[in-house]
């Protein structure tokens, strides 16, 4: 009887520290930001004027909301990270998809960043492939403009 308990209990404590440590964190859902890039007349390509951006990182999400909350001319912090190709059906700007995408929750906004990763989001970064070429992207002069709900 009393190793029948014995077993009874060890089965008991065991689950429970199973399934306690077993907690997954809940998966914060992505959050989209649009970035104004180059100005239409630094290169002439209307491609560069925006693109999208993606994460579900709580801190980076509440670093755009921070800027997204001043007036756009105080607005002093741009996207810095990892890039890889395809536009993960997101980074668009309006009938333009480019070819490349921030790696999700790789990306942070900072003040600043080398000048080799700086550039326009098409002129630059699409047509001389910042993908292949470096692999990440840091537009000085990107800021962001707006949440983009898909």
């Amino acid at each position: 009887m009393k190793f029948k308990l014995a077993i009874t209990f060890f089965t008991a404590i065991t689950c429970a520290f199973l399934f306690s440590c077993n907690k997954e964190e809940p998966v914060q859902a992505l959050r989209y930001f649009r970035f104004k890039s180059c100005a239409l007349e630094n290169h002439g390509n209307w491609q560069d004027t925006s693109f999208v951006v993606a994460t579900s990182n709580p801190v980076v999400i509440q670093q755009c909301l921070n800027q997204l909350a001043l007036p756009k001319n105080e607005r002093n912090q741009f996207p810095a990270g990892d890039i890889r190709s395809g536009n993960k059906g997101y980074n668009t700007n309006h009938t333009h998809h480019f070819n490349w995408h921030f790696v999700e929750n790789s990306w942070e906004l900072v003040e600043v960043s080398i000048e080799i990763y700086d550039g326009c989001a098409y002129s630059d970064v699409e047509l001389t492939d910042y993908v292949g070429v470096h692999g990440r992207y840091a537009g000085w002069g990107n800021r962001i403009e707006e949440e983009v709900v898909f």
